[in-house]
């Protein structure tokens, strides 16, 4: 018999050093991914928040080396199970993707073929990694299981139908039955309930948390929202200018976060400001073709000093699985939220 608490910590995504460019003419350099590290264990959630722009989409995209020209992944490793997804020949990381590892991404709609109804979008991945031959009625019944599981009423009519006959929760829906038919080890779900409107959007917050309980699924969730976050993440990482500033468990981060940044996000937010008072950050997020020295984040950081303009803090311990990257973590004062 497998000891539980082993497979629960198993260790299933490691990334290090992580770097995703952009090229644009006049050799001008987009710094993307500059540099991310983080861990991921079996039946855990890390939820990845920061500004838009940050590289949060390019790094689930790196991950299933989905990155294509003027993108290019310039350096680090990514360790799924151990092997080095980088080291894999093209074909073997075929047969990962979307089977191993699958990503939904925004704007579900416009990711499913109009010309095609839902049997034919949620059956591609099985069929793609299945090698036998498949009856149609064989595919019909286990669409339409799917369906079931991810609690689209009248499943077996929902397969039938075209995406434009359908709203936006449940393409949404439809594409995470796809994601989840081959019973991935790691989905990566890019802004799941981004554009839905808030009874949906707990629908799909609801759905994703029964997945990850009840088949023990890890998960990469990006999202803006700290309501999502709070809901379904074990784990957090705060972006910023291209790198992973602090990560924590979900409570530390929101009773304890350390990098200057992490707090300011949570103070210029409405719920978590104290007294409702909201406390905007000063600045503009620095241009990726040319980071500050430095912390990339000391133009704006209100206790930055000298040795913070001059040497790139990078990711210590500053408490038991708390990571923050910043001189002056024991310096920072405690987070007052309004809870």
């Amino acid at each position: 018999m497998v000891n539980e608490s082993k497979v629960e910590k198993e260790l299933i995504l490691e990334v290090k050093d992580l770097r995703t460019y952009f090229y644009g003419s006049d050799d001008v350099v987009w710094k993307i991914l500059d540099g991310i590290n983080f861990k991921l264990h079996r039946g855990e959630t890390l939820g990845i928040m920061g500004p838009s722009g940050v590289g949060k989409s390019v790094l689930a995209h790196s991950i299933l080396k989905l990155i294509k020209w003027p993108g290019k992944i310039e350096g680090g490793e990514i360790f799924f199970k151990g092997k080095n997804l980088f080291n894999l020949e093209e074909e073997d990381f075929d047969d990962l993707r979307g089977r191993e590892i699958c990503l939904v991404m925004q704007n579900s709609s416009n990711s499913l073929d109009p010309l095609r109804d839902m049997t034919y979008a949620t059956s591609q991945p099985y069929k793609v990694h299945t090698e036998d031959e498949h009856e149609n009625i064989e595919i019909k019944t286990l669409v339409i299981s799917q369906l079931g599981k991810v609690s689209l009423p009248e499943p077996s009519q929902t397969s039938d139908k075209f995406t434009h006959q359908m709203s936006g929760g449940e393409n949404q829906r439809v594409k995470i039955a796809t994601a989840l038919i081959n019973n991935p080890t790691l989905l990566i779900a890019d802004e799941p309930v981004s554009n839905l409107d808030a009874t949906v959007a707990g629908m799909i917050i609801e759905l994703l948390y029964e997945m990850k309980v009840k088949f023990k699924l890890t998960m990469i969730l990006i999202t803006h929202n700290l309501g999502v976050i709070a809901q379904l993440s074990d784990k957090v990482a705060m972006m910023y200018a291209g790198k992973i500033i602090e990560i924590s468990d979900v409570e530390t981060f929101y009773q304890n976060p350390k990098h200057p940044f992490t707090q300011g996000l949570l103070y210029a937010s409405p719920s978590m400001a104290p007294r409702g008072k909201l406390k905007p950050i000063p600045g503009e997020e620095p241009d990726p073709r040319k980071y500050p020295t430095g912390c990339h984040f000391h133009p704006r950081c209100k206790y930055a000093i000298v040795k913070c303009s001059i040497d790139e803090p990078s990711l210590e311990e500053y408490d038991k699985n708390h990571f923050v990257a910043c001189w002056r973590t024991k310096d920072i004062p405690k987070f007052e939220a309004d809870f």
